[in-house]
């Protein structure tokens, strides 16, 4: 904001419109305010040009796109800062590269209020204080003046004011359950009413209105709210009640109180106590004493005097002591910061790890800050939207460690008052231009420095000062190797300093293959040294250690590596924990800091080939048999092959259910890819095309589809080489859906192909009849439809022969598909209908929801709406008993699609389902639904 001028309020809660001193801004034309509307839901973030030109035009972008854009940027600046002198550059709303970013302070945008006063009243609920509670939400509730984004037109205002009106009705109903909590039942009824007869396929809200009835003594009413409720349910989506309905009806039926067991209510007439705030501490220890670095902490301490909030940036080589220094700075000034400490190290150096999504470090710091894992937003912008919420007006320190470059960083970036500290071996100059931040560069110690570190942690300064500095010339002033060599002097008393330095020099040699990226300093005999002062278990494994391939350690890998117990393993990391050897990254999982890694895989090439080929066996059969577990648990089809390792582990993680297994596939993930690509180049080739096979279905849920075509290519070749024609066909099969994915047509075709000549060759009708359906599936994406239907034809001839009925109704279904999307509607349902029948016969539930969301396309396209309705009605059930989330999205879909054919009510509803199952998945189909669901909106509006 430039000197002088009045602060500026931003609304989007109601009619878009941005005030200063009580009189609203002149936005300019519609055009104008999209653009203004992209950048303040975007608020304090770099937004590309691209990306609002998407937003503003959709598919009917004009070619002087860019310079409009340009044109609307330059007017929003005059509105926004009309004092601003001609050429002096803009304060509220930046260039930033090829984007732009718009300023936005705490508090000054209506939706950062209300996101703040609904935390804040999840907090007074939490601590007890309901009415309080109840006080906060009226408030922020208020807040929504009318329809968001009022004003705005086009596909982008109509989804973002989509996703706004359903975070205000969740928040209704959250005040509605807290207006029952405290007896407001009575008061409640009219309301709830309304809320039902607006939105009547919303459950909760008819669970709400019961128990509000009851309140007021009408209990009758209640039993017939649920009727109701029932018969629009089955009637708009062809479901029965949830089981939270249902529990209410069951307690006013018995005549109980239909009201969940909850903490009792302290009296109104009670004080009400302060709202507990999570205060969050994460600061990981400091090291004692920080040695040769006067002037860089003098420097923090005046640069956080000089500024209110600001950014520091401490940089400099590996092994230099910057995230040292920056602990050491934060945990002095932590005084200073009452509302607490946010860490994170982010890997963006680790050579064997993927460098943590901005996404899962929001979701990291949301959780510390008391947001329950339910209440977190799926999107990034959102995330950081309330990140920004739950910090404004709170004074923090925020350190984010080993960050590799700056443009993901300004999610992050809280403002004043909180301080950010980062460190990173880049400048980032990004970060600099972009914020200001401020840097703290780091050197090599100097040699009396590093002297003094050696002598105050060894204890020897006045003993052996001159064997002290040839110590502290050797390790080159690098920190890490000057106190683990000091480590090894304090725990051997008895050990001279020379003594040391001689052992360091034998093995200079050696120690010159474990520096810095550049591949000097000395650091090898003193690792030596604190691997001998190990118990004898932790280092056996550290040269087995250095066979891991990954990014990062389990105590069940180290076990199944070591052949030694779980709680053997537990003991021996703490051991190399102790030791400075190893650090947790998380609970549970443990890394190496790079010299240390490089100085395991060292002495791993100093073991023994056998040892080395047993322990590496060993590794990739637990990655495999693991991975061949959480495999069979998702929910999605998979092939027949037979996964037998060799080496079954002891201990594995526990996986009871798909969440467990996706989750383990998703901490697991590098280390498995890891693992993959280290069979394929190790001659490993069993594992080289197993591994990537039990990974396929996962890394399509993930949509990780560049990931999938590389390790799948590698697969193949290690199944050429072993000669193995069932290997073969597989990889060949799933190298054709690895193309696909990437829009590779051709090539997919051509392994398609390859999989059916090798399915000839063994003469395998099933494999046969699988692979026919495949090429004929890629031709009729090449818009090859008559070759497409000759093998769907030749498909299932061959299933018949094989006795293969799953394959038959497949193939049947396919050539239905190729009828259905070249409008042969009536050529289509036969087809349908007799793979419907025999995948109901062979109980294959998933393939007959699809088959009947297809079916009632055919239908509807046909005039046969009360068909179309029934078969999609009977996807969903199906969908609903195989327990699919994605087949019962593409339940939804259709129906929703043939409610919005009818003109009905419930279209939206069904999409929003959709919509919510497809973004829990990550599945793509989710962009489609959401903009469906707009143009509904736009359709209804107009």
């Amino acid at each position: 904001m430039t000197l002088g001028e009045e602060p500026l309020r931003f609304e989007v809660l109601g009619l878009l419109r941005v005030v200063r001193a009580g009189h609203e801004l002149d936005l300019g034309a519609a055009k104008q305010r999209a653009v203004l509307a992209v950048l303040l839901l975007s608020r304090n973030t770099s937004v590309s040009r691209g990306t609002i030109i998407e937003a503003v035009w959709g598919d009917n972008v004009p070619s002087s796109a860019v310079n409009l854009v340009q044109t609307y940027v330059a007017g929003l600046r005059r509105a926004l800062e009309p004092t601003r002198a001609r050429r002096a550059p803009a304060e509220l709303l930046t260039s930033v590269g090829d984007g732009y970013l718009l300023r936005v302070e705490p508090g000054a945008l209506d939706l950062d209020v209300f996101e703040r006063q609904v935390s804040l009243a999840h907090r007074m609920r939490v601590a007890g204080d309901l009415a309080g509670a109840a006080v906060e939400l009226d408030d922020a509730l208020a807040l929504f003046r009318a329809e968001p984004l009022g004003g705005l037109s086009g596909l982008f205002a109509d989804v973002e004011r989509g996703r706004l009106v359903e975070r205000r009705l969740a928040v209704v109903e959250e005040r509605a359950e807290l207006g029952l909590a405290i007896g407001q039942g009575p008061e409640l009824v009219s309301q709830l009413t309304s809320l039902v007869a607006d939105h009547p396929l919303r459950e909760r809200g008819h669970g709400l209105l019961m128990r509000a009835l009851v309140q007021a003594g009408r209990q009758a009413e209640a039993l017939a709210a649920y009727r109701e409720a029932r018969r629009v349910l089955i009637d708009e989506l062809g479901v029965e009640p949830g089981p939270e309905l249902r529990r209410v009806h069951q307690a006013v039926l018995a005549g109980d109180s239909p009201e969940p067991e909850r903490a009792p209510v302290r009296l109104p007439a009670q004080p009400a106590p302060e709202p507990v705030v999570t205060v969050p501490a994460q600061l990981p220890r400091a090291p004692v004493a920080l040695i040769g670095r006067d002037e860089e902490l003098a420097l923090m301490d005046s640069l956080l005097r000089a500024h209110d909030g600001p950014v520091l940036l401490v940089t400099g080589p590996a092994g230099v002591g910057k995230t040292a220094l920056a602990l050491h700075w934060a945990h002095r000034v932590r005084e200073e910061f009452p509302d607490g400490q946010l860490y994170v190290d982010v890997h963006g150096y680790d050579p064997n790890r993927e460098p943590l999504e901005i996404g899962e470090v929001l979701n990291r710091f949301l959780r510390a800050l008391g947001v329950p894992a339910g209440d977190t937003p799926v999107s990034v912008d959102e995330r950081s939207a309330l990140l920004r919420t739950l910090l404004a007006d709170r004074r923090m320190l925020v350190m984010l460690d080993n960050v590799r470059g700056s443009g993901d960083l300004l999610p992050l970036l809280p403002g004043a008052p909180s301080c950010v500290v980062v460190t990173s071996r880049r400048r980032l100059v990004g970060l600099v231009a972009q914020v200001e931040a401020k840097l703290i560069e780091l050197d090599m110690l100097t040699t009396d420095a590093a002297v003094d570190v050696l002598g105050r942690i060894a204890g020897r300064a006045d003993v052996e000062a001159a064997a002290l500095r040839s110590l502290a010339e050797l390790c080159d002033g690098l920190p890490l190797a000057l106190r683990i060599a000091a480590a090894r002097l304090a725990v051997s008393p008895k050990l001279r300093v020379a003594e040391l330095v001689e052992e360091l020099q034998d093995e200079h040699g050696r120690l010159a293959a474990l520096g810095l990226e550049d591949g000097e300093g000395p650091v090898r005999a003193a690792l030596d040294a604190s691997r001998r002062a190990l118990p004898p278990v932790p280092a056996r494994l550290l040269p087995v250690i250095g066979l891991h391939p990954g990014a990062d350690l389990t105590p069940h890998v180290v076990a199944a590596m070591g052949e030694i117990s779980l709680v053997e393993a537990h003991r021996a990391l703490e051991a190399l924990a102790a030791a400075n050897l190893l650090s947790v990254s998380e609970p549970g999982r443990l890394v190496a800091h790079d010299m240390v890694r490089v100085y395991a895989k060292t002495l791993a090439g100093e073991l023994s080939e056998p040892e080395r080929r047993a322990a590496t066996g060993r590794m990739l059969d637990y990655y495999l048999h693991c991975a061949d577990l959480a495999d069979g648990l998702l929910p999605i089809n998979r092939g027949s092959v037979l996964v037998a390792p060799e080496h079954r582990p002891a201990a594995v993680p526990s996986l009871t259910g798909p969440s467990d297994a996706m989750a383990w596939f998703d901490a697991e993930r590098a280390n498995l890819i890891a693992a993959t690509e280290h069979a394929a180049v190790s001659g490993w080739h069993v594992h080289a095309w197993q591994l990537p096979y039990t990974l396929s279905r996962y890394l399509w849920l993930r949509t990780e589809r560049e990931t999938s075509l590389r390790i799948t290519q590698a697969a193949l070749a290690a199944a050429n080489a072993l000669g193995d024609d069932d290997a073969r066909f597989v990889m060949q099969f799933n190298l054709g859906v690895a193309l696909l994915q990437v829009e590779r047509k051709e090539e997919a075709l051509a392994a398609h192909r390859g999989a059916l000549e090798v399915a000839r060759r063994k003469a395998d009708v099933h494999q046969q009849a699988r692979a026919l359906t495949t090429v004929a599936g890629t031709l009729m994406d090449l818009g090859r439809t008559e070759e497409a239907e000759a093998h769907y034809r030749e498909a299932m001839e061959v299933s018949r022969i094989a006795g293969s009925k799953w394959a038959e109704a497949n193939a049947h279904h396919h050539l239905g598909l190729l009828y259905l999307a070249n409008h042969r509607y009536d050529d289509a349902m036969p087809w349908l209908r007799v793979a419907l029948r025999m995948y109901h016969e062979v109980g294959e539930q998933c393939g007959e929801a699809a088959c009947h969301v297809d079916l009632s396309t055919a239908l509807l396209e046909t005039g046969d709406t009360e068909g179309a309705l029934s078969s999609a009605r009977t996807a969903l059930a199906v969908a609903c008993d195989a327990v699919s989330p994605y087949h019962q999205a593409l339940a939804h879909d259709r129906l929703a699609a043939v409610f919005d054919r009818l003109g009905a009510a419930g279209a939206a509803a069904h999409w929003q389902r959709a919509l919510a199952l497809f973004t829990e998945l990550g599945a793509p189909e989710a962009d489609g639904i959401r903009a469906r669901l707009a143009r509904a909106r736009v359709v209804t509006v107009g």
